[in-house]
């Protein structure tokens, strides 16, 4: 669990090291399809990517790929890419190259060829991309990626996407609030990657505190539900880089941290379970300190008992 949780860390960190003042960072939204396996099988495929820019000529970005459902492997992951980039041929078209480790959570046959087995590893991912820039700020991307690893299947995916040109938020935003915890109900359903896809009801309730425009740290209380093959109720803390924007309207962000639970239906010691949670979460502000948020926990367990529990909750800054 250390080593997973410290590799997810690393790969967030990478990207971190990048987010400086130079430019407008993009959000896109990207779908197609995917051909890996053996023998290989094609299925479809969809990936969110947040990109911040280092100068004219490179790039780092953070993304979620979902490789959909190919015969024996349900997989998907998270990465970290550094990207060269030129716009020689037109100031609308940027090409680029971006390359990073891609850590992976894949659902497949046990060996025992009875249950379910959820896979995790770390491999790299190597993206082409060509993207084509509206004078209203919006951005069509073409990209091909392909993911190598050593203990699972390679696959290779082309998409087709949308996106938006956005400004973050400094300093002197952030300096001008008055608050900075904010205290949120959430709920919404636990899903567990099973073939089953079996889910339950969940709930939670947050407090997150900034420490400055990007960092943020997060304790929860959360509760799974009774998902047949689980039954969890635990602890979250994580830490989180969480820029926002216009003005601090909108937030994006990606925590990573430790998740403290017992489940009720593992039967070894004593149902205490402790893994790393990765989360994606975005808010929306309306009213006075009032605002929507969704997240999405990804718990990667050492039992296969990995989960998604997908949140909406109202908050209030406090």
């Amino acid at each position: 669990m250390r080593r997973a949780a410290g590799r997810v860390a690393a790969c967030i960190a990478l990207s971190a090291a990048a987010l400086g003042e130079c430019g407008a960072q993009e959000f896109s939204l990207l779908g197609g399809g995917m051909r890996g396996g053996s023998p290989r099988d094609t299925t479809f495929a969809w990936m969110i990517s947040y990109q911040e820019p280092l100068g004219e000529h490179f790039a780092a970005s953070l993304s979620y790929l979902n490789e959909g459902h190919i015969p024996d492997h349900h997989r998907d992951g998270q990465s970290a890419q550094l990207w060269a980039m030129t716009r020689a041929f037109d100031r609308r078209l940027t090409l680029a190259a971006g390359l990073g480790p891609y850590r992976y959570f894949d659902t497949t046959v046990a060996e025992s060829g009875v249950n379910h087995a959820d896979e995790h590893g770390t491999g790299v991912l190597y993206s082409l991309s060509a993207v084509w820039r509206s004078a209203d700020g919006w951005r069509y991307e073409l990209r091909f990626n392909h993911a190598e690893t050593k203990h699972s299947i390679d696959s290779s995916q082309v998409l087709l996407g949308v996106g938006a040109l956005l400004e973050r938020d400094g300093r002197a935003v952030y300096d001008s609030a008055a608050q900075r915890g904010e205290l949120t109900l959430f709920a919404g359903v636990t899903i567990v990657n099973s073939f089953d896809s079996e889910s339950a009801p969940a709930a939670s309730v947050e407090y997150r505190h900034a420490f400055g425009p990007l960092l943020k740290a997060s304790v929860a209380l959360m509760r799974e539900g009774d998902a047949q093959l689980l039954r969890r109720d635990g602890l979250i803390a994580q830490g989180w880089l969480e820029p926002s924007f216009s003005g601090e309207r909108f937030t994006l962000g990606v925590g990573v941290g430790g998740y403290f639970a017992v489940d009720r239906y593992r039967e070894d010691e004593n149902g205490a379970f402790a893994s790393g949670i990765i989360t994606l979460s975005a808010s929306l502000r309306f009213g006075r300190g009032w605002a929507g948020r969704f997240s999405w926990h990804r718990i990667h367990s050492d039992y296969d008992r990995d989960a998604d529990v997908l949140l909406l909750g109202i908050g209030h800054r406090i």
